[in-house]
């Protein structure tokens, strides 16, 4: 799936900047907080972070029941 086209003022933006340890700039991205998943991946494999997303949302169903 292709990432999202920038739009201002329909979403909120994401600007994630990856630095080493000198201050030098190794990558940038800007997208949309719907893109943000994807982008967290591609980053978690180009550079070998361990990284789980958790669905909030999902988890909350599971306690529906209390409610």
């Amino acid at each position: 799936m292709p990432l999202e086209k920038i739009r201002m003022g329909k979403d909120i933006i994401f600007d994630v900047i990856v630095t080493d340890v000198d201050g030098r700039t190794l990558e940038k991205w800007k997208c949309m907080r719907r893109d943000f998943p994807k982008i967290v991946r591609i980053l978690a494999n180009k550079f070998g972070l361990n990284v789980s997303i958790i669905d909030r949302q999902r988890d909350d169903r599971d306690l529906d029941w209390l409610k």
